[in-house]
């Protein structure tokens, strides 16, 4: 799974669990920090320029050509598949400040999530 298929999920999944939508991510093996802008039904990553949005089936739709289904089976643990290439993940966002995401190869990545204070 891409860098950028990989940070767009954890601030969806971050956003789904508490309802705000990140600002910025922080990957916390790399050091590197992603802006995020915030949309009325979504939101854009500054770097890719990729837009993000919900469909009304709960689908997720980045930019214009992927597909990603993301599920809750708790309050914490998410589950979920890119339409396109079938590629598998699992996480956790427990709605506090970070999501970690597990890869189908048991690679994980895990995020620190900044949200804006004043909109929170």
């Amino acid at each position: 799974m891409s860098p950028e298929l990989r940070r767009i999920i954890a601030a969806e999944a971050h956003r789904r669990a508490t309802g705000h939508c990140p600002v910025l991510l922080h990957a916390l093996g790399t050091g590197e920090s992603f802006p995020m802008r915030c949309t009325a039904d979504g939101f854009t990553d500054a770097i890719s320029g990729l837009v993000v949005c919900a469909a009304s089936d709960g689908t997720l739709l980045i930019g214009t050509a992927t597909r990603i289904v993301l599920t809750f089976d708790d309050a914490v643990l998410f589950r979920g598949q890119s339409v396109e290439s079938g590629e598998r993940f699992t996480g956790r966002a427990g709605g506090g400040a970070s999501v970690t995401l597990y890869g189908d190869g048991g690679d994980y990545f895990q995020y620190a999530i900044i949200v804006d204070q004043a909109a929170a």
